[in-house]
């Protein structure tokens, strides 16, 4: 399909397991994505990944039809493979289901955006509160490597993905289940508005990186006041952003 943005898969079996993204891997050791050097991917998680990936990177954008023969035929996979990964996508909000013209790119909302960081601004920086004492320093260790990773790759698509780890990996050293549940899902609802002005916004991935180094700071200090007011700063971000994207 033209526009897709990504390589046509090669090898004569398109269920062959290919190696996951390099952006993953950390020299063969387990890091904060629970994945390794040696994960390997099956056909659906590549065609999810490949389509997540130029959603995220702006190839595909809102309101575009995917259709599943076309994927299918682009990335040399069967049908089962994209009928699966659409689902992931619309699981994660990327990808909705029209009755008439089936699987589409989710339109970017403003009301939408609006409404997932309101409540976000309420409920992190009393997570970072309860998480920053519990930051180990092997914690530590793997936050910067995430960050020097997002100021190393210079794809939305990685830098999103990265971003999310690293914000939930901080909170995930104190918060309950329930409440790092509910901001996963915020997460979730977020990384396509992230992914677009990344890539429109002048400024704002350095904006970002300079966000979390102040984050990071911060939790080297073990200063929980620090680090819940580099949140609420941090969180104030996408909202301006969001007046440089059309919706």
């Amino acid at each position: 399909m033209a526009g897709l943005g990504c390589t046509k898969r090669r090898g004569p079996n398109p269920r062959k397991r290919i190696l996951m993204y390099d952006f993953f891997q950390t020299d063969g050791d387990r890091d904060l994505t629970g994945l390794t050097a040696g994960t390997r991917q099956t056909a659906h998680e590549y065609v999810r990944e490949v389509l997540r990936r130029s959603i995220l990177n702006g190839d595909l954008s809102g309101g575009a039809r995917l259709v599943q023969a076309e994927l299918a035929a682009t990335l040399d996979v069967s049908t089962t493979p994209i009928r699966e990964a659409l689902r992931d996508l619309a699981s994660e909000g990327l990808v909705r289901f029209d009755p008439h013209r089936g699987a589409v790119v989710t339109e970017l909302d403003d009301e939408d955006l609006r409404d997932i960081y309101d409540i976000r601004r309420i409920l992190e920086p009393e997570v970072m509160r309860q998480s920053a004492p519990h930051v180990t320093e092997a914690l530590l260790v793997q936050l910067r490597k995430l960050h020097q990773r997002m100021i190393d790759d210079p794809h939305s698509a990685s830098f999103v993905d990265l971003n999310r780890i690293f914000h939930l990996a901080i909170y995930e050293a104190g918060a309950s289940s329930r409440m790092l549940s509910i901001i996963r899902s915020l997460e979730d609802a977020a990384v396509m508005y992230i992914g677009a002005a990344l890539k429109n916004v002048d400024g704002l991935r350095e904006a970002a990186i300079h966000d979390h180094s102040e984050i990071l700071a911060a939790l080297e200090a073990r200063d929980t006041d620090a680090a819940v007011i580099a949140i609420r700063h941090h969180l104030e971000l996408p909202l301006k952003a969001a007046e440089h994207l059309d919706p």
